[in-house]
């Protein structure tokens, strides 16, 4: 935990904050060695960076008062991870990744190829997600909330899944679209990023189906190449947001520079 961020759910009528979620108190308590008095750099959700400082410690709670300093600004361009259903582990480290960088949001659909049995995984509780993305958010310093959408309801006990919209079915609408794809062009060739949002489409282990690209081509949706090696599918997310956030910092550089 480089940043606590905390949800405005957790302020007391005082106006200050309470923690009172164990795993967190261990880490604040065990791990940062934090005691009453000290200051911890924090985040306020979607509003904020600034400074906790523990006012009262107990066995069940933390009790301190949040101080904003400054007001941090949503990544231009924004970016859409549309990710295909993969394995819960992947899943999870999806999460973690998209909390760090601060994507606009994530949605989870099917893809033609994606494996329906990962629908049973507890991953996709709307508690768990949320825990994910927070830890990604605590790592990197980053306070705004992806906003999340799944492309499905997850099976029940003797309830089957059922799909709302699938990827396929997703790119009909009027975004601007890529997908990852090792035969795509380079992030560089598609300066400059003149529009305000991007839509990625990243695909399942098993990757896209000739239908699927064909879709894609109907639309006129380009690939996007980020190495000459096989990615996973969390790899090739994180590939993706690091070089275009690169991408991103020398185009502004040469607009200042101009």
């Amino acid at each position: 935990m480089n940043y606590l961020i905390l949800d405005p759910s957790q302020k007391t009528n005082s106006g200050e904050f309470k923690i009172s979620n164990q795993d967190r108190i261990v880490h604040i308590l065990k791990v940062l060695q934090k005691k009453e008095g000290d200051k911890i750099k924090s985040g306020l959700l979607n509003d904020s960076l600034g400074i906790f400082k523990i006012l009262k410690i107990t066995p069940q709670e933390i009790l301190g008062s949040y101080t904003p300093i400054i007001k941090p600004k949503r990544r231009s361009p924004g970016i859409n991870l549309i990710v295909s259903v993969q394995r819960p582990p992947t899943v999870e480290k999806i999460l973690e990744l998209a909390g760090v960088w601060g994507v606009q949001s994530l949605e989870f659909r099917l893809a033609t190829l994606s494996r329906t049995e990962y629908l049973t995984s507890p991953v996709w509780k709307e508690e768990n997600i949320k825990e994910k993305l927070i830890l990604g958010m605590e790592q990197g310093g980053n306070v705004f909330l992806p906003k999340l959408d799944l492309g499905f309801v997850p099976p029940g006990k003797n309830i089957p899944f059922e799909k709302k919209q699938s990827i396929s079915e997703r790119v009909s609408s009027p975004q601007t679209f890529l997908y990852l794809d090792k035969k795509g062009k380079f992030i560089q060739e598609f300066l400059p990023l003149e529009e305000k949002e991007y839509s990625i489409l990243v695909g399942p282990e098993p990757g896209w189906t000739k239908t699927e690209l064909e879709i894609f081509r109907k639309y006129n949706i380009p690939g996007v190449r980020l190495s000459s090696s096989v990615l996973r599918s969390e790899q090739a997310v994180s590939f993706f947001l690091s070089q275009w956030e690169n991408s991103v910092s020398r185009l502004e550089g040469q607009r200042i520079r101009k």
